[in-house]
C-alpha cells in the first residue's frame, strides 16, 4: 500500500496476521495470512515541516487497520511499551482518529504486576494521549476501516517483548466482550474512559493535529513528560 502526501509517495510497513500470532486470544483460529494493518511512518507535507519535525526529535505516522477478526477476537495491533524518557517516566504518545473508531487498551505495570487498565473508546476527531509508563494496544472494534495518526519521539525503539511473552495484553476484546488473559494472573478490572483534548494543545475536535507542526513546542510533553504532568492528569474522563 502507498499513499501520496503533497506529491510525495510513502510506502507502508505491513504487519501480517501471522505476525500477530504470539499475542492472539485464539491463534489456532488463524486459517490464512492477510495484512492486519499498515504503518506509514515519518510523514510530512513540506521540506520545512520535515526540518522542523526533525529538529524537535519527533515523528508523524499514519496507521490503517482494516476491519477483521481472528476467531472471535477483533483485529488489533501487536502492543508495546515505550522506554524511559527521564527518571521513572517513559516517553508519551498522542493519537488522533481520522476515520472509524478505536479502543486503546492501556496497561500499567509496577514490580511485575498490572496495577491499572484503561479502555479508551475513541471516534473520529478524538485525540488520545498515551501517558508515561502505560503499554498500549489499538483495537478496531467495528466493521469499518480505522485510520489514525500519531505524534511520537523518533529517538527510541518500542519494547514488544512483554506482550509477546504474555500472549498479548491482559485483556482481549471479542464478539463476546472482554476476556481476561490468564497468563497475567490477577489483574484489575478495566476502567472505561473517554479521551479529552488538553487545553494546552489549543486544538478543537474538528482540527487535525498535524497542524501542531507549526508550533511543535506544544508537543514537548512527548519527550519531557515530567514538565507536563497536568496534561496526563487531564487526558481522560470516566464513562
Amino acid at each position: 500500500m502507498e499513499i501520496e502526501v503533497a506529491g510525495r509517495k510513502f510506502r507502508a510497513d505491513v504487519r501480517w496476521a501471522e505476525d500477530l500470532k504470539p499475542v492472539l486470544a485464539f491463534p489456532e483460529e488463524l486459517k490464512e495470512n492477510f495484512p492486519a494493518y499498515y504503518m506509514f511512518r515519518d510523514l510530512y507535507y513540506s521540506k520545512s515541516d520535515r526540518e522542523r519535525i526533525l529538529e524537535h526529535r519527533l515523528r508523524f505516522d499514519l496507521t490503517v487497520i482494516p476491519p477483521a477478526k481472528i476467531g472471535k477476537e477483533f483485529i488489533k495491533t501487536f502492543g508495546h511499551y515505550h522506554p524511559m524518557a527521564e527518571g521513572n517516566l517513559s516517553y508519551a504518545e498522542i493519537y488522533e482518529i481520522l476515520e472509524g473508531e478505536a479502543i486503546y487498551l492501556l496497561q500499567k505495570v509496577e514490580k511485575g504486576k498490572v496495577v491499572d487498565v484503561l479502555a479508551v473508546e475513541a471516534k473520529k476527531g478524538d485525540k488520545v494521549i498515551i501517558p508515561p509508563n502505560y503499554g498500549h494496544v489499538t483495537i478496531n472494534p467495528s466493521n469499518k476501516e480505522l485510520r489514525m495518526t500519531n505524534w511520537v519521539c523518533r529517538d527510541f525503539k518500542s519494547d514488544y517483548e512483554p506482550y509477546e511473552r504474555l500472549r498479548g495484553a491482559c485483556y482481549y476484546y471479542t464478539e463476546d466482550g472482554w476476556i481476561k488473559n490468564e497468563k497475567y494472573g490477577e489483574v484489575p478490572e478495566i476502567r472505561f474512559v473517554r479521551p479529552k483534548i488538553p487545553k494546552e494543545l489549543g486544538l478543537r475536535k474538528s482540527e487535525e493535529m498535524y497542524k501542531l507542526v507549526k508550533d511543535l513546542s506544544k508537543l514537548e510533553f512527548l519527550i519531557k513528560p515530567s514538565k507536563h504532568l497536568n496534561i496526563f492528569e487531564n487526558a481522560f474522563e470516566e464513562v
